[in-house]
C-alpha cells in the first residue's frame, strides 16, 4: 500500500499585499472642482485668500462672468429707461468749442435713440472683450514675474473675472435707485453714496471726476484684484502692484480727459 502525501494548501495572499489597482500603480487622485458661483460670490466678501487658492488649482470664470454681465445689463436697461438724456449731455455740448449750438439739439435726440442699443451691446460683448485684455496683460506680466511657476491663461482670466464680483452690491443699489426716485441727467457711477464725489462738489470738472473714482466698491475690487494675482496667479508683489496700479491710473486719466 503507498503512502499517500496530502497536497500543500495554498496560502491565502493577505488583503494588505494585493495591488492597489490591477496595473500595480495607485490610482489618480481626483482633481479638484473649481467652487461654483455662491462659493465665489461669498468668498470675495468672507475668504478671499482661500477662495484665491482653491482657483489657483481649479480656475473658474464662466458662472463669475456670467453674473456680471446679467448684473451690468439690467443696469443699464433700467438707467436707460429713467436718465435724462438732455440734461446730461447739454452741459457737456455747451462747454465744447467744437460743437455749434444749431447741432446740439440733433446731437442729443440721435444719443436718446442709441443710448439703450449701445449700452446694451457694451454690457454683452464689452464687459467680456475688456476682461479678456486685462486677463492677457495678468497672464504676460505673470509670466515675466512669476512667483514660482508660470500661470495659464485660465487662471489669468479668472484672477481678472471673480474680483468684480464685490461690485455685485453696488450694481443692484445703483438699480433700485434709478427704480426709487429720479435720477436727471446723472451717469450710472454718480448715482449711489460710495464715492468721495457723491459728497464733495468742487467747482473743478477735473477734481469732481477725480471724487467720483474714489469709490468704495472700486477699491475693494482693486484689494481682491491684488490678492487674486498674488494666490491665485501666483505673481510676484512688483507684478500684482504694477496690475493693479495701471488700470487704476489709466481709469482716473480718462476720467480727467472727459473732465474737460
Amino acid at each position: 500500500m503507498g503512502s499517500s502525501i496530502p497536497a500543500a494548501m495554498p496560502l491565502e495572499t493577505p488583503m494588505t499585499e494585493q495591488p492597489s489597482s490591477l496595473y500595480g500603480t495607485q490610482p489618480e487622485a481626483p482633481r479638484p472642482q473649481p467652487p461654483g458661483l455662491v462659493d465665489q460670490i461669498a468668498g470675495v466678501f468672507t475668504a478671499p485668500v482661500e477662495l484665491f487658492q482653491r482657483l489657483n488649482k481649479a480656475p473658474s470664470w464662466a458662472w463669475a462672468l456670467g453674473a456680471i454681465i446679467a448684473a451690468s445689463l439690467v443696469v443699464t436697461v433700467i438707467w436707460g429707461l429713467k436718465v435724462d438724456i438732455d440734461e446730461m449731455l447739454r452741459p457737456i455740448l455747451e462747454r465744447n468749442p467744437q460743437v455749434q449750438s444749431a447741432q446740439i439739439d440733433t446731437i442729443i435726440e440721435m444719443q436718446k435713440k442709441f443710448i439703450m442699443p449701445f449700452g446694451i451691446l457694451g454690457a454683452l460683448l464689452g464687459t467680456p472683450a475688456v476682461l479678456a485684455v486685462l486677463g492677457l496683460f495678468y497672464w504676460l506680466v505673470g509670466k515675466a514675474l512669476p512667483q514660482d511657476e508660470s500661470p495659464t491663461y485660465l487662471q489669468a482670466f479668472s484672477a481678472a473675472v471673480v474680483p468684480g464680483l464685490v461690485k455685485l452690491p453696488l450694481m443692484v443699489l445703483i438699480a433700485a435707485i434709478c427704480l426709487m426716485r429720479p435720477i436727471g441727467g446723472l451717469t450710472p457711477d454718480r448715482i449711489a453714496p460710495t464715492s468721495l464725489g457723491y459728497f464733495l462738489r468742487p467747482e473743478s470738472l477735473r477734481l469732481q471726476a477725480a471724487l467720483f473714482n474714489v469709490e468704495l466698491f472700486r477699491l475693494a475690487e482693486a484689494v481682491l484684484a491684488f490678492l487674486a494675482l498674488r494666490y491665485l496667479v501666483r505673481m510676484k508683489t512688483a507684478g500684482a502692484l504694477i496690475c493693479v496700479l495701471l488700470p487704476l491710473l489709466l481709469s482716473l486719466g480718462f476720467g480727467l480727459m472727459r473732465a474737460q
